[in-house]
């Protein structure tokens, strides 16, 4: 029965079942989200419901003392429906937001391919992020209070061009103006793991150590930035290549 309720709640909101790899990619790893993240959602779900809960019940007192001085029976009657729409609309709601909650931890994935990670998020918005190792220019682990409690974190992934004004919300809150530079891993209780296997990847990708992974790598100024770094790692290469001809040759 809950099977067949969330397939049709999937098909309902047009969510695949899975994110799909980049064509000709391999996939490494997949992470998920710790089943924390998904006792911390139900958490904010809940002080969400008790907040709309208060509000209905202070518009329901209002009502009443309506009720109570109207003088059509009309009138009674018009806001007696109303009373119990509302409750019907807060049961409603608070179904169908407990279960895109679920959802939205199940349909969670973090993907590392051979060339790129891939990020799905969300459910109601379905958000797709794939960032090249290349591009990859900090990585760093944000943990809230209450993530700390459960034993949970999100790690940041920002690429070239992200700068430091973007922000996302923490624990799987909404984004705020969080742009494509900007990728997260939410709600993971492996972290740090993530985050060295991801310095891997980038380090096999540049054939050269990243530094410490406490510190943030460099940003660039801007995007500009980015062909001159591709000339120099050309350049880079025509050097090593001419090189491993001379030494060839001398043997």
């Amino acid at each position: 029965m809950l099977g067949r309720m969330r397939s049709a709640l999937l098909r309902l909101l047009r969510v695949p079942p899975e994110p799909a790899v980049p064509v000709n990619a391999r996939v490494i790893r997949v992470f998920r989200a710790a089943p924390a993240f998904y006792r911390y959602r139900l958490v904010l779900w809940g002080l969400g419901q008790l907040g709309a809960l208060a509000g209905l019940i202070g518009g329901l007192v209002f009502i009443t003392t309506v009720i109570h001085e109207a003088e059509s029976s009309w009138i009674a009657a018009g806001l007696r429906l109303a009373e119990v729409g509302a409750w019907a609309a807060f049961v409603v709601q608070g179904a169908f937001s407990l279960a895109v909650v679920h959802l939205d931890f199940e349909m969670r994935w973090y993907i590392l391919s051979d060339r790129s990670l891939r990020i799905r998020e969300g459910v109601l918005s379905v958000r797709e992020k794939t960032m090249t190792f290349a591009n990859i220019q900090q990585i760093s682990i944000r943990q809230n209070p209450l993530q700390r409690l459960l034993g949970i974190a999100d790690v940041e992934v920002r690429n070239a061009g992200g700068g430091g004004g973007a922000a996302g919300a923490q624990g799987g809150g909404a984004p705020i103006r969080e742009t494509a530079h900007v990728a997260y891993f939410r709600g993971v209780d492996n972290a740090e793991e993530i985050r060295a296997a991801v310095l891997d990847r980038i380090r096999q990708h540049r054939d050269a150590g990243l530094g410490d992974p406490d510190e943030p790598l460099p940003l660039p100024a801007d995007d500009a930035s980015a062909p001159l770094a591709a000339a120099r790692e050309l350049l880079d290469e025509v050097r090593l290549l001419g090189r491993a001809l001379r030494e060839r040759r001398a043997g």
